[in-house]
């Protein structure tokens, strides 16, 4: 391919987090090239549909290896609240964590690439790569049996998603400082035929000898954990060591192991980039940050870095953003991240410690409400817009440090998650019908969604008339009435038009029955602006889309 034709994105490793972002871009109309080495993006219900309820913890006597000693939830239980949904298609609906593993969460995000004629290049490896201020001159190495063919590619933006060894974040010699973790392991998946998929089970404790044994979707596979004082690389390396070990350390002769699917060792590290990009070239999922295992929060966090980047990298990529916008991926990322380490590493050593001071290790396993992530947020950001929440010039170093939490209770803030409404009656032609949709129905992840909270006709056409301003396919206008509007709904120029009939959406945005509240609500289901008119709108989307004057 010519340096005259450039292709717009390439992407370097297809795990999750470099799929989310192709994905992401697809949908925004740009075609990146994804080398191999969910609600926003629409395969929510492919991931739930092959998914499996977490199992609680079972923790088991030794010697023995039979006797239950505990039986701990990691995570505890919720029911759903209006704001915070969690709809499984066949399971009770609850706002709790679901498992799947990361193959075939990767299966469904390249089903759902395909349908957009994009595929992931197996085989192909990037080797090294040189930027200037228009492009990136990307140098691969394509696999096929024996041979080695080499290629040049040339991209306008370069993103490695190539995990914890990663050649872009070494060759942008960004600085990846940490600490290593005390305790190696080996972990995979095996097939057991005579054990209760329940639970998770455990034997031993974290600081000593370990091993669990954890369902997967698929029946008798497992993923299995081995750590402590063993032989770690003769067990990576020779079957047998592998399961003696496992035998001995369970006390269980009666478990029947079978082929090992797949196996990995590990050694659990803390670290994480000072910036997630240099240039044209960025960084995401474990190419930026590494962390322990516990608490289930790199998959899930390297998405989000994704998710993040996705829409704005496309906005800038078809000239609607400045590059400027670019900028705030580290700025919003960064903290997060920062947040997820400390937390991790926390609950890492509070587990090692229980084990050491022969304490109740059971509770230890219990995870904080804020691993279910849904305080994440990007407050402190230089392009969210808050008009109720004004800030203060010493507040931002108290909200970086809330990252990870959100403290809701002076309401919801811009640089949160935006929640859900549900109950909301569509209106047509100035007459409520009997359908009802949802916000999580109505968000894009192509498009600014922009939420009107208000009866006053006026009021509602002010900023409607400031959106002309936009181009459509950019925004998606909603108005909100309260559940007891005025005679008459007729909207003109709104996309969607409805009534809250429960009020969950005015109590979500905290939008009085007097005036008007609106809320800006990002491709990546963050609250952008909380404001009161057209003036807020255009001063929010005058830092995110090139050429709006406020």
């Amino acid at each position: 391919m010519s340096a005259a034709q450039p292709l717009p994105v390439l992407i370097a490793g297809a795990g999750p987090s470099g799929l989310v972002l192709a994905l992401s871009l697809v949908q925004h109309g740009i075609q990146p090239r994804t080398l191999e080495a969910y609600n926003l993006l629409g395969v929510l219900p492919d991931i739930v549909s092959r998914g499996m309820d977490i199992r609680p913890m079972r923790l088991y006597k030794l010697p023995g290896g039979v006797e239950p000693a505990s039986t701990v939830n990691m995570i505890s239980m919720e029911e759903p609240t209006p704001s915070t949904p969690y709809v499984q298609l066949t399971r009770t609906i609850k706002i709790n964590p679901l498992m799947l593993g990361q193959s075939k969460a990767e299966q469904v995000l390249r089903e759902h690439l395909a349908a957009y004629g994009c595929h992931v290049e197996r085989g192909t490896e990037l080797c090294s790569f040189e930027q200037n201020t228009e492009h990136v001159v990307a140098h691969l190495v394509k696999r096929d049996d024996d041979q080695e063919v080499a290629e040049t590619v040339v991209c306008r933006w370069l993103v490695g998603t190539d995990g914890a060894r990663s050649i872009v974040r070494k060759q942008l010699d960004l600085s990846f400082l940490g600490e290593g973790l005390s305790g190696k392991g080996v972990f995979g998946e095996i097939v057991i035929k005579n054990l209760t998929r329940d639970y998770w089970h455990c034997w031993g404790s974290f600081g000593s000898n370990m091993v669990i044994l954890r369902p997967t979707e698929d029946d008798e596979i497992y993923t299995f954990i081995v750590a402590g004082d063993v032989d770690v690389e003769k067990a990576y390396e020779d079957y047998d060591t592998l399961v003696q070990i496992l035998t001995k350390l369970t006390d269980r002769q009666d478990l029947d192991f079978g082929e090992i699917k797949w196996k990995s060792n590990y050694s659990p590290n803390v670290r994480m980039v000072n910036k997630f990009s240099e240039g044209r070239v960025f960084v995401a999922g474990d190419a930026a940050h590494v962390h322990s295992p516990t608490g289930g929060q790199g998959m899930n966090s390297s998405v989000q870095d994704t998710l993040n980047l996705g829409w704005k990298l496309a906005l800038v990529e078809r000239g609607i953003a400045p590059q400027s916008l670019l900028n705030t991926y580290t700025e919003e990322r960064l903290p997060v991240i920062a947040n997820m380490l400390k937390q991790t590493t926390n609950l890492f050593k509070t587990l090692r410690n229980a084990a050491a001071d022969g304490g109740d290790a059971s509770k230890a396993w219990a995870q904080p409400r804020d691993m279910k992530m849904l305080g994440v947020n990007y407050r402190w950001s230089s392009i969210v817009l808050d008009e109720g929440h004004p800030r203060e010039a010493l507040e931002k170093d108290k909200q970086l440090l809330d990252a990870y939490g959100a403290d809701t209770s002076d309401g919801l803030h811009a640089g949160d998650r935006a929640p859900d409404a549900p109950g909301l009656a569509l209106v047509e032609a100035g007459n409520v019908g009997s359908e009802t949709t949802s916000l999580f129905r109505i968000f894009s992840s192509t498009r600014h969604t922009i939420l009107i909270f208000s009866s006053d006709g006026a009021q509602i056409a002010a900023v409607l008339e400031a959106t002309k301003k936009l181009a459509p396919r950019l925004i998606h206008t909603v108005v909100i009435s309260p559940r007891n509007p005025s005679p008459s709904l007729a909207v003109s120029g709104a996309d969607v038009v409805c009534v809250d009939r429960d009020g969950h959406g005015c109590a979500g945005y905290d939008a009085g029955p007097e005036g008007i509240t609106a809320a800006v609500v990002r491709p990546d289901g963050i609250v952008g602006a909380l404001i009161s008119g057209a003036a807020g709108l255009e001063a929010y989307f005058k830092n995110v889309f090139s050429g709006v004057k406020a």
